[in-house]
């Protein structure tokens, strides 16, 4: 298998379009994506806060699956 994995788990609060213009401006491409009207698509999309609680990393592309653990 040639591909790597990571999971994260902990909570998502939704902090509303506090960050969407700035979110726009560091990811240009999202203008492109949504060229066709980009105030709805900023109305419409959620940002969203992950507060991780813990994550894994798997990597199958090594012979054993490498596989880390991180807390925060």
């Amino acid at each position: 298998m040639d591909s790597c994995g990571f999971s994260i788990r902990g909570t998502i609060k939704n902090i509303n379009h506090q960050y969407i213009d700035e979110i726009f401006k560091k990811n240009t491409y999202l203008n492109e994506i949504y060229a066709d009207d980009i105030e709805a698509a900023k109305e419409d999309l959620r940002v969203l806060e992950i507060i991780p609680q813990s994550a894994d990393y798997l990597d199958h592309r090594t012979t054993p699956i490498f596989m880390r653990k991180f807390e925060f």
